[in-house]
């Protein structure tokens, strides 16, 4: 059986592509909190071309910009690279984030540097959980 509480003892974001958003609003924010995030990424394995980045305007602009990553893109996951107190302080924001995980089965993360460990670490569970599934559907194929 599964322990819940097992950790990842090592990430590994090798084969990941990790969105990035930049809101304009928050220039000083990301002006900090960039070069970290990407340190983080590349030192678990991220090659720096695989981190597709893009700027928005406003904060509202994130929503269609995760539409847009989800839609033209082949990232496994998006980080919003602003303050996470500022995003999840909007309502209709957060929603129309979720609605778009959800949707899209797409990880996607809200914050700083911190956040880099964080979104390597949801979609390494994504992946785990995606090739445990497909086991499962090719064992009941062959019962």
């Amino acid at each position: 059986m599964n322990d819940p509480f097992v950790e990842l003892v090592e990430l590994s974001a090798t084969n990941m592509r990790i969105g990035v958003i930049l809101v304009r609003d928050f220039d000083d924010y990301a002006e900090k909190q960039f070069a970290p995030f990407v340190d983080s990424l590349t030192a678990m394995g991220c090659q720096s071309q695989n981190i597709v980045i893009r700027r928005v305007p406003t904060l509202h602009d994130v929503i269609i910009m995760l539409q847009f990553f989800a839609q033209y893109t082949d990232v496994d996951g998006v980080v919003v690279l602003a303050p996470e107190n500022r995003v999840m302080g909007v309502l209709s924001l957060m929603n129309g984030i979720v609605h778009v995980q959800t949707h899209w089965n797409m990880v996607v993360s809200i914050g700083g540097a911190e956040r880099a460990e964080d979104v390597v670490t949801m979609i390494t569970i994504q992946n785990e959980m995606e090739a445990e599934a497909s086991e499962m559907v090719a064992q009941e194929n062959f019962s």
